[in-house]
């Protein structure tokens, strides 16, 4: 649920009007000088997938979603820009899903 929850915040975002619509300009865009997903900023985004990211990413494209309506995401309990400005749509795991 939760990589299915973080791709719905991709598109999502693809969907929104102010953010880049593709998305891999989704996942590379560098809103504030900074990546936005932490694995674009790491470089982890360029390793082969595990099989469950290939399954969420496929259940994302087929429509499925979690966390409906989320534009961001943080660890949870975590004091951030999104927890403080956004509203809470739902905790998967250990992760917070904002509008």
């Amino acid at each position: 649920a939760g990589k299915v929850a973080v791709g719905t915040v991709i598109l999502n975002r693809v969907a929104h009007p102010n953010y880049p619509n593709t998305i891999y300009d989704v996942i590379f865009d560098r809103r504030g000088g900074s990546y936005q997903f932490s694995p674009a900023r790491s470089g982890s985004v360029h390793r082969e997938p595990n099989a469950s990211s290939v399954v969420a990413a496929k259940l994302c494209l087929d429509g499925a979603r979690e966390a409906e309506g989320s534009l961001f995401f943080n660890v949870a309990g975590l004091s951030c820009w999104a927890s403080r400005n956004r509203t809470l749509v739902e905790i998967i795991g250990n992760h917070s899903f904002y509008n």
